[in-house]
């Protein structure tokens, strides 16, 4: 759920975003209605904050908005999440992905859905623990940072327009920013990394950051949640995907490579491509 399905839906504009309201009883979260007619409203950060939060995405979902097929491709940025299904306000941190998730429809059973898409150590900058312990999961927001929690859900149930809604989460995470903790060793090497597309031997890295392998690796596992060596082909990865939807020729020989021969069937096989590509970058 880190990105919309297709851009065509996408609202890149805070001031064209239409209202949606939140009406709660009391007792219960059962009867929140929501009204907004485009699916997907994608908003940027604040500049100031871009470094650790790259965009908001306030989801409306209906029965037949993600399919049976839908997967998450593998990638290094954690994702603050909160979901309401009609009874209740789901709120979860998902670390960095190693490895393809399948969703399926799971996200048509909500209403609405808030996804802060964070960079590759944002998730450290704003919780302050160890991303190893959160890599390749989903976990309740509450038990993780509950004073985060707090502030997020009470943002989701109160704000009257998704512009509401962006501009009070980013008033709670900028708090969180106001302290930089990323390491700058860290940052000059996901620079390294990010320049050469992922093809830049681990060595080099650590030669340009002014640190050995051991004591870089230490901080790529606290900071981002995975060493350099995944860090760095999932950069390869991903920006190998990034061609594959813009170039049909490239698309054609990485599927052919598959076993898969046109754009219907590798739909319907995502995930084993996904599997292949990492074995082989």
């Amino acid at each position: 759920m880190q990105k919309s399905q297709s851009t065509n839906d996408i609202n890149t504009s805070r001031n064209k975003i239409p209202k949606f309201h939140a009406h709660y009883k009391k007792q219960g979260e059962n009867n929140l209605i929501i009204k907004n007619k485009n699916q997907f409203n994608m908003f940027p950060s604040h500049i100031g904050m871009r470094k650790y939060i790259l965009y908001y995405n306030i989801v409306f979902p209906e029965s037949d908005t993600f399919m049976p097929q839908y997967t998450l491709m593998p990638n290094a940025c954690g994702t603050l999440s909160l979901a309401f299904d009609g009874f209740s306000i789901i709120a979860e941190l998902w670390g960095a992905t190693t490895i393809p998730v399948s969703l399926g429809a799971e996200p048509n059973s909500y209403r609405v859905l808030l996804l802060i898409q964070l960079s590759p150590y944002g998730l450290y900058q704003i919780t302050r623990q160890s991303q190893a312990e959160f890599a390749d999961k989903r976990l309740s927001l509450v038990d993780i940072d509950n004073e985060l929690f707090n502030s997020l859900h009470q943002a989701f149930i109160t704000s009257k327009t998704a512009t509401d809604l962006v501009n009070t989460c980013e008033r709670i995470l900028y708090r969180r920013m106001e302290k930089h903790v990323v390491s700058d060793a860290l940052l000059l090497a996901t620079k390294v990394i990010s320049d050469s597309h992922g093809q830049v031997q681990v060595k080099e890295v650590a030669r340009q950051s002014s640190y050995s392998e051991r004591q870089l690796n230490r901080l790529f596992l606290t900071q981002i949640g995975m060493n350099i060596k995944n860090y760095a082909r999932l950069t390869r990865f991903n920006y190998v995907l990034k061609h594959i939807q813009k170039s049909p020729c490239f698309f054609a020989a990485l599927s052919q490579q598959a076993g898969y021969f046109d754009q219907a069937h590798f739909d319907k096989a995502s995930s084993l491509l996904v599997v292949l590509l990492l074995k082989n970058i």
